[in-house]
């Protein structure tokens, strides 16, 4: 932890392959800035060509501004999905913001040499069930293009179903939910 800022800490996740790691404003810092080997000292680990696309064109940026405006918000955004084994990051899992009206939103994102290895499942498994250890999380919901069967898949595995929901954000998108007493049935 020696590149980490002392300002907040939020709570590293672990899974039975997986270190899901809270970027902070340090980190965010580094990525939007390009400097790749402070983010992976940051990290303690390699980042291989994590992140990139969307993820480093608007995701890194929306989180950089969040965390400014609000340092104490660190575990309601990006963890970085550490594969131990490899000791390198496999890609994301996201809650995009504290819970809003009691509903928070979770992503993921893998690079593509970590896909279909249930990496994304067992990090979404773990994001969904914090976001579910706060109390005032009654909702837990996902935006899904239709057409991305993986995806459809990692939410299913973590309980989620298909509404009937359309995205306000990402056209074509569905949302997908759990609710806590969903969740809690399914524990």
């Amino acid at each position: 932890m020696s590149a980490r800022s002392a300002e907040v800490v939020a709570e590293t996740l672990h899974t039975a392959r997986l270190d899901l790691v809270p970027y902070d404003l340090d980190f965010c810092r580094a990525i939007v800035a390009g400097d790749r080997a402070v983010a992976a000292e940051w990290m303690g680990a390699d980042l291989g060509a994590w992140p990139g696309g969307g993820e480093l064109e608007s995701g890194f940026p929306a989180n950089l501004r969040a965390l400014r405006e609000d340092s104490s918000a660190l575990g309601w955004h990006g963890r970085a999905l550490i594969v131990r084994m490899h000791g390198a990051v496999a890609g994301s899992v996201n809650l995009k913001g504290r819970p809003r009206d009691g509903r928070v939103e979770v992503g993921w994102e893998l690079d593509r040499h970590y896909r279909y290895q249930g990496y994304a499942r067992e990090g979404a498994r773990a994001v969904v069930a914090y976001a579910f250890s706060h109390r005032e999380v009654q909702e837990v919901v996902a935006e899904i293009d239709p057409t991305n069967a993986p995806s459809i898949a990692v939410a299913e595995s973590v309980g989620m179903h298909r509404t009937s929901e359309a995205s306000t954000q990402h056209p074509g998108a569905i949302l997908w939910a759990i609710t806590r007493p969903e969740f809690e049935a399914g524990r």
